[in-house]
């Protein structure tokens, strides 16, 4: 079971209790309060998730608990070849020619994914994706790991789809879909946050130091991720935290 952040949380917390739930020294628990997206805050037994829920509640924390099987029920991305934005709703290409339609009438659930205007990927990265192509499944995931991109959740014929826009020019896409869709859940919460590179075993800059709990890139994330799924153990920041937040927003869609 996971107990996952939901912030923005009261505007009085009460840090000094909530470091004590965490485990964690008040300096590292101050930046889990104070980081704006949603992670994992602990991974556990249902009674123990629950009394640490209770506990950082509260303290005056917004946490919500989830099943981490959830997590695997979360469709990989699928990165549109192109869209349009039409009279009736969005249209998307995506592998092989096929056409994604999303009318404007339906619900849907846009997690907004965006690095800080002076972030630069690490040394090596290939770069995104050639325009005009779409890619599927964990390489999608890999491919927008440092790319500003879009992800649109929404139900088709009674399953969750999911599509990613990825591109320079989010924020007038982004006020685009606000316009045109009725029933749009906009998540903004990874808008502006600096993606972390994924845990690697012995490189510099991965400590194992379990003093940072289920930060992102640490150990015992990792290990919590791979026990739920061995596929998960490498999700890069934006995947895990664009399924968290479509799982903390999964009634939009009903």
């Amino acid at each position: 079971m996971l107990v996952v952040s939901d912030p923005p949380h009261d505007t009085i917390v009460k840090e000094e209790a909530a470091a004590t739930v965490l485990g964690l020294p008040l300096d590292h628990a101050l930046n889990k309060i104070r980081f704006g997206a949603p992670e994992v805050l602990a991974a556990t037994d249902p009674d123990s998730a629950a009394d640490t829920a209770i506990s950082l509640k509260v303290a005056g924390l917004r946490v919500a608990m989830r099943d981490g099987v959830e997590l695997t029920r979360v469709p990989w991305p699928t990165i549109v070849a192109s869209f349009e934005l039409d009279h009736d709703g969005l249209r998307a290409e995506v592998g092989g020619g096929d056409v994604v339609e999303i009318r404007y009438d339906e619900p849907v659930l846009a997690v907004s994914c965006e690095p800080p205007v002076d972030f630069v990927p690490p040394e090596g990265w290939a770069g995104p994706i050639p325009a005009g192509t779409s890619v599927s499944g964990p390489a999608a995931a890999d491919a927008l790991e440092w790319v500003p991109h879009l992800d649109l959740y929404f139900q088709r014929n009674g399953q969750l789809r999911r599509i990613s826009i990825d591109g320079e020019l989010m924020v007038p896409l982004v006020a685009e879909c606000e316009s045109r869709f009725k029933q749009l859940r906009l998540d903004t919460r990874l808008e502006g946050v600096r993606p972390r590179r994924r845990f690697v075993a012995g490189e510099d800059g991965f400590n194992p130091d379990q003093r940072k709990r289920y930060a992102f890139g640490t150990l015992l994330l990792r290990h919590a991720l791979e026990s739920i799924e061995p596929e998960l153990r490498d999700l890069t920041q934006y995947e895990l935290g664009s399924r968290l937040a479509y799982l903390l927003r999964a009634g939009t869609l009903a």
